[in-house]
């Protein structure tokens, strides 16, 4: 008895400790994307930070950067000329970096899919890390969707509308689960996200059982924390009110359904593998020596 309960104890301090540290960690991965119109910030957008071949990246939704087509469609023409990334210090200050000098300063370059339909953008980050209060995704805590099952517990780390406030850029968390693994590699989720949240990153939450290939782990978790994707949209529900006497509909109510969408790890991957990155790390080491 004496001997079970020792595990179960040990068990049980080794999940809570998993979670706390690296909770704090996620905190500062965050930053806040926004524009400065008459020196008041209009927030639009959350990113986040990975770290590529000791190279620190800013990843978000490419359509919070871009202008959108005609239709609403994704683009590749980047809306970044008065973008700031907003985020703390560790003297407990914020502060703000302008996207566009930094991109003409260094001579980088946003970095997407071939296919122009994958929300996703990525561009090297320089950050000051004595006076900056910002961590990275390593590399090493990607997870792709073949490790993946339906039901699994995530959350997710954004900004959120009404939430942040110019003195103050703490994020939040989410909690859902995986409802669906599309053939083409999305992921859908039983989560609840709003505008603003689009760009966050996504994390399969520590659970004392896992079950990973057809594997049962038992009181350890090796894909705890993993980082899986990306928050880009969610789905509406349109209620259509009709008409009684032309029977045509007049009004669309649309709500959130519940139900988010996020661009998984193996799309992120794809842009980092990519012959444009490999040339812009390339570079970026080049101008470092």
């Amino acid at each position: 008895m004496k001997t079970c309960l020792t595990l179960f104890l040990s068990l049980l301090t080794s999940y809570c400790y998993c979670q706390v540290i690296n909770i704090e960690a996620h905190k500062k991965n965050i930053v806040v994307l926004g524009y400065i119109n008459k020196d008041a910030p209009t927030f639009v957008g959350t990113g986040f930070l990975v770290e590529i071949e000791s190279i620190l990246h800013l990843v978000t939704a490419k359509h919070v950067v871009t202008f959108q087509g005609p239709k609403g469609e994704l683009t590749n023409q980047f809306n970044d000329k008065n973008l700031f990334a907003f985020f703390n210090t560790k003297n407990g200050r914020i502060k703000y970096k302008s996207i566009s000098e930094m991109k003409n300063r260094d001579h980088l370059k946003w970095l997407t899919a071939n296919d122009s339909l994958v929300d996703i953008a990525i561009l090297p980050f320089d950050t000051d890390t004595i006076t900056d209060d910002l961590r990275t995704i390593p590399q090493s805590s990607f997870l792709g969707t073949n490790r993946l099952f339906e039901t699994y517990d995530i959350y997710f780390v954004s900004y959120h509308p009404d939430l942040v406030r110019p003195d103050d850029f703490n994020p939040i968390f989410r909690s859902g689960n995986i409802s669906r693994i599309n053939k083409d590699k999305t992921i859908l989720l039983d989560a609840f996200a709003f505008p603003g949240n689009s760009g966050s990153p996504v994390f399969l939450k520590s659970s004392s059982i896992r079950f990973d290939s057809k594997v049962m782990y038992l009181g350890g978790d090796p894909l705890g924390d993993k980082f899986i994707g990306i928050i880009v949209a969610y789905i509406p529900y349109d209620d259509i009110a009709i008409s009684v006497q032309t029977q045509k509909p007049r009004v669309v109510f649309q709500e959130n359904s519940g139900i988010a969408v996020i661009w998984s790890i193996d799309f992120i991957n794809d842009i980092i593998n990519g012959e444009k990155s490999k040339e812009q790390i390339k570079y970026i080491k080049k101008s470092l020596k």
